[in-house]
């Protein structure tokens, strides 16, 4: 028997698509910003705070995407798949954004 908490949770719970449509678009945004910084006046001393920033947004990302994996068996395939494509963005990420550090 569901509890009335449970219902709510249930009404509150946002789609499956959306947490991978907005890393995406972070992602986005940190590549447009990373290109911009790369080609101003600034761009030795605005390269370690992108590198943190890519960095830590792709390792929140993955994250939050293996959160997501996790939850399959309970919200189906779909949040699964949506999990790794966001574990996929994530790693490729990172590593894209430190083998450039090294």
């Amino acid at each position: 028997m569901e509890t009335l908490i449970e219902r709510e949770h249930e009404r509150t719970r946002w789609p499956v698509w959306l947490p991978p449509l907005v890393s995406a678009l972070v992602l986005f945004v940190l590549f447009v910003t990373a290109t911009m910084v790369r080609r101003s006046s600034f761009a030795e001393t605005g390269r370690p705070v992108m590198i943190a920033a890519s960095s830590t947004a792709a390792g929140a990302i993955a994250l939050s995407g293996g959160w997501l994996v996790l939850q399959g068996r309970r919200r189906g395939w779909g949040a699964a798949l949506a999990g790794l494509s966001m574990l996929a963005m994530g790693g490729y990420t990172l590593v894209h954004v430190l083998r450039s550090v090294v």
